[in-house]
């Protein structure tokens, strides 16, 4: 085989040129294994410190430790509620709902102005308050949730009241708020409870969520906010403008980032504003503890979502949509801004144990995609669900949820669940 004229042509090659060509494989190389060691880095689960305070950094997938749970598995239990029948299971069109460490459960029913309680498989037991003004009684609940002194706290909103009650029903004490307060409640043992003081100037609207005393004094802030205050409310008549008014109000709310707060067992405060992957665990006189963070993108807003949230929330919040004119309807539809991304995720639910559930995806009965952390703040598992979450408690085991069917009917769903290794 003649080689010479390939011999050949190398020779001819200028120097600078030979040189750049003995070069290129290694710098090649040299370039891959740095593009190879940036991947395995991005892919890496660690634990920096930031002002003295921890972060658990995750990367854009789960990373399970060696010995942590691969999976979580889901069986339902029971269902509290029904459709037609015993009213004693016949809830409202809103509740809210509790679970103790026994699992029994308290369900807040908002037009029956009661507190219905149910044992651990869901059976009815007993149900306390009324209707009215006086101790012991509501008339605007909003939400329940326990103290870690085991006592229950029902909150409300129009009348700024809220009341104690033991597990049996008795009123312990009841008080009202000095200011404006709005969800979300939670009470804390030492007094203080954490909520939204809206603060309404002539040109703007100015929320802040912190953790305050009895008297609502703010003694630590968690989130500040605000926005330019409404227009004047327009005539019955100037149906453009009252479409504009509604639109507006809609668009600030859908698939925009929020405040999210949860409280586990011990007085840890969960604290987000969902703009970012990012999650700041508090004790509860604020003190930052230690702070989740992962490198997961937002997820997109679908079509499907935009349609399912038209259909879902418009009715739940605004409480004439049904009975609005369809001409109103549709252009209050058509003024409707949605972004392009939903917030980083949509709930947070401590676990038994240190574990964390986030969910992702999964409101106005769409199923759930969630996300576990392990107690170090390790990112471990993301699946979707068969079903949807909103307002998850997960106690001893099970994951308590509300569902509604298509008529609207709100139940309480108990899972259990297992983490599989």
């Amino acid at each position: 085989m003649d080689l010479g004229p390939v011999f050949h042509h190398e020779r001819n090659i200028p120097a600078e040129m030979s040189h750049i060509r003995i070069l290129a494989v290694p710098v090649l190389l040299v370039l891959s294994a740095v593009m190879f060691l940036y991947g395995q880095k991005k892919l890496e689960f660690k634990v920096i410190k930031e002002d003295g305070v921890p972060v658990a950094v995750n990367p854009d997938r789960p990373i399970p430790g060696k010995d942590s749970p691969k999976d979580i598995v889901f069986t339902e239990r029971f269902r509290i509620g029904s459709a037609e029948g015993d009213p004693n299971y016949v809830f409202g069109p809103f509740i809210s709902f509790t679970v103790d460490e026994h699992g029994h459960v308290y369900v807040l029913d908002w037009r029956g102005k009661t507190v219905r309680k149910f044992n651990d498989r869901g059976d009815y037991l007993f149900a306390f308050g009324g209707p009215g003004q006086g101790p012991g009684e509501f008339s605007s609940p909003e939400a329940i949730r326990f103290l870690p002194n085991g006592q229950l706290m029902v909150f409300e909103g129009e009348s700024q009241k809220y009341s104690c009650f033991t597990k049996d029903g008795r009123l312990v004490r009841t008080g009202r708020f000095q200011k404006l307060m709005f969800p979300p409640y939670f009470g804390l043992t030492n007094g203080h409870f954490i909520a939204v003081n809206v603060l309404h100037d002539s040109d703007k609207t100015e929320s802040i969520l912190g953790i305050y005393d009895e008297r609502c004094n703010l003694v630590k802030e968690l989130s500040r906010g605000e926005r330019k205050a409404d227009p004047p409310r327009p005539t019955a008549g100037d149906l453009n403008a009252r479409a504009r008014r509604i639109a507006d109000a809609i668009s600030r709310v859908a698939f925009r980032p929020q405040n999210l707060v949860a409280l586990d067992g011990s007085e840890n405060i969960y604290f987000a504003f969902t703009d970012k992957y990012e999650i700041r665990i508090m004790r509860a006189d604020g003190r930052l503890n230690r702070i989740i963070r992962t490198e997961l993108p937002c997820l997109p807003v679908r079509e499907k979502d935009r349609q399912v949230f038209l259909e879902t929330r418009l009715p739940e919040d605004i409480s004439t949509w049904r009975t609005m004119d369809e001409s109103l309807r549709n252009q209050i539809q058509k003024m409707i801004e949605f972004p392009k991304k939903m917030p980083a995720f949509l709930g947070l639910i401590p676990m038994d144990d240190g574990y964390l559930m986030v969910v992702r995806r999964g409101h106005y009965g769409q199923n759930a995609l969630i996300n576990i952390f392990d107690p170090s703040g390790r990112l471990i598992i993301e699946k979707e669900l068969s079903f949807s979450i909103t307002e998850g408690i997960c106690r001893g085991g099970r994951l308590y949820t509300i569902s509604k069917d298509e008529d609207g009917n709100r139940y309480v769903q108990c899972y259990t669940y297992q983490l599989i290794h």
